[in-house]
């Protein structure tokens, strides 16, 4: 069952199935906290579209089709979305169950996994 990309449950996933690292893509919020996200945008990959209170944030490509960048909103506001699929093939199941993490919580996930060992840590 695959889970939303760059989402907390994707990297526990990953940890558990023995993932030898996790790489997660960063980009940076209007606050300056570094969040989660393979695209440049958030509209593939979360409900950001279906927000009215991010309306007048969509910028237009050359084909006119609205995207948000994540630099246009803070972490609070980002922390408003769910996440889903961006992969039309893949399970939609997952869909709206989560948020888009920050690195402080991928961290923090490591840093709890049973198994793993965070790169020069020792005990």
């Amino acid at each position: 069952m695959d889970r939303p990309e760059h989402t907390l449950g994707g990297y526990r996933l990953a940890m558990d199935q023995g993932a030898d690292f996790i790489e997660p893509d960063l980009r940076m919020t209007k606050d300056g906290v570094f969040i989660a996200l393979h695209d440049h945008s958030l509209d593939r990959t979360t409900d950001i579209a279906t927000k009215p209170e991010f309306a007048d944030r969509a910028r237009r490509d050359a084909k006119n089709s609205p995207f948000w960048v994540p630099g246009d909103s803070t972490l609070a506001e980002i922390k408003t979305l769910r996440t889903k699929q961006g992969v039309a093939s893949r399970a939609k199941e997952f869909d709206g169950l989560e948020m888009i993490p920050s690195l402080q919580e991928i961290v923090e996930l490591i840093r709890a996994h049973p198994v793993l060992v965070v790169a020069g840590e020792t005990g």
